[in-house]
């Protein structure tokens, strides 16, 4: 934002300086208006078009033009400095090498016809050398940040493949120690108190009604642990929920969360949750690839089957077709696994991802 500040308000006060020599010069105002109007309007469709050397080229087109109006073409030498300026940080290195060769010949053309002189266009030159050197750095500067973006996405990725792996192993973990507990420790004391029940019809003893006490108190006891094992544990659309927070924090995009009512205490298997998120995190990672809008719509919600349904929607500009590569590919297989289906679709304004599968625990 400072930057584009910055190179506009550079941009004004040159055209207001060229304005003043024009008008101290008593050169046509009107004419020297209508040349700038065209050039500023030419940079300022750059956004607009898919290849800024074409609004460099008319720029440059304009300006030997501007010969046709009877203005001091040397005057805007001083905009035009500033568009090759310009034009090392918004072209690429082989769009800025064509609109510079263009431009020196247009100069060129321009001496032997008149309108400049022999020291306008040492001017050029010189100028066009700097910029020269301005765009190696510029290019050095862009490949190193591409260079650290990779390796600050790779560092996130496996940071949060660890998480995840952390969280996957955690609750392995929780559900062994719950079946293991639920599977030795509550059938031994079941058959204790079985036993003690068996017991105390044959001879009533105070020391066996206490016994029994406690072998129902400890089973109850382990009962009641099994169960906090499990909910404990961040399952289901919670701990969906929670990590594709933690990848709208490291991706940087804006995620519209729409959670249907009930769908937070519906059980998924640890296997559900899993493929849950690969596929949200897939789109996620499209919609960030492949969309120039940061914002995504993410839908979770049941059907009328009582089949958990989702969505992802992305806003796209480009009009290229739908190709079904690896990735929607994988999330389709995915989905499958769990007897559930994808549907990729695309219209003119989103880009859309859709699913469905049953509930089914594990085991």
């Amino acid at each position: 934002m400072q930057e584009a500040i910055l190179r506009y308000g550079s941009l004004v006060l040159i055209t207001f300086i060229v304005l003043l020599q024009s008008y101290l010069a008593n050169d046509p105002m009107v004419n020297m208006i209508i040349i700038l109007t065209f050039l500023l309007l030419f940079y300022f469709l750059i956004p607009v078009f898919n290849r800024a050397i074409i609004n460099y080229v008319i720029i440059v087109t304009v300006f030997a033009l501007s010969v046709l109006f009877n203005i001091r073409i040397e005057y805007l030498l001083v905009i035009i400095s500033f568009f090759i300026l310009d034009g090392t940080f918004i072209l690429m290195a082989r769009h800025f090498y064509i609109f510079i060769t263009y431009l020196l010949v247009v100069c060129i053309g321009l001496v032997f016809s008149s309108y400049l002189t022999l020291n306008n266009l040492l001017l050029v030159v010189l100028l066009v050398i700097c910029a020269s050197f301005l765009l190696q750095t510029v290019i050095e500067r862009k490949e190193k940040n591409e260079l650290y973006d990779q390796l600050l996405s790779q560092y996130r990725k496996l940071k949060r493949l660890s998480v995840e792996q952390e969280q996957l192993v955690r609750a392995e973990e929780r559900t062994k120690i719950a079946r293991d507990m639920h599977d030795s420790v509550g059938h031994k004391l079941t058959a204790l108190l079985m036993q003690l029940e068996v017991m105390d019809i044959k001879n009533e003893d105070n020391n066996l009604q206490h016994i029994k006490l406690l072998a129902r108190e400890s089973l109850e006891e382990t009962r009641f642990a099994v169960r906090q094992l499990k909910v404990n544990e961040a399952s289901g659309i919670q701990s969906v929920v929670q990590l594709i927070r933690k990848l709208e924090m490291e991706s940087h995009l804006v995620i519209k969360f729409t959670l249907e009512k009930g769908i937070l205490s519906i059980p998924l298997t640890n296997n559900q949750s899993i493929i849950l998120y690969r596929i949200l995190q897939e789109s996620l990672t499209n919609a960030m690839k492949h969309s120039e809008s940061k914002e995504v719509e993410v839908t979770i919600g049941t059907n009328s089957l009582q089949h958990v349904q989702f969505s992802v929607k992305n806003k796209i500009y480009s009009q290229m077709p739908l190709v079904q590569g690896f990735g929607l590919t994988n999330m389709k297989e995915r989905l499958q696994e769990i007897g559930g289906e994808l549907r990729v679709t695309k219209n003119d304004q989103q880009f859309i991802v859709e699913g469905t599968f049953p509930l089914r625990r594990e085991g």
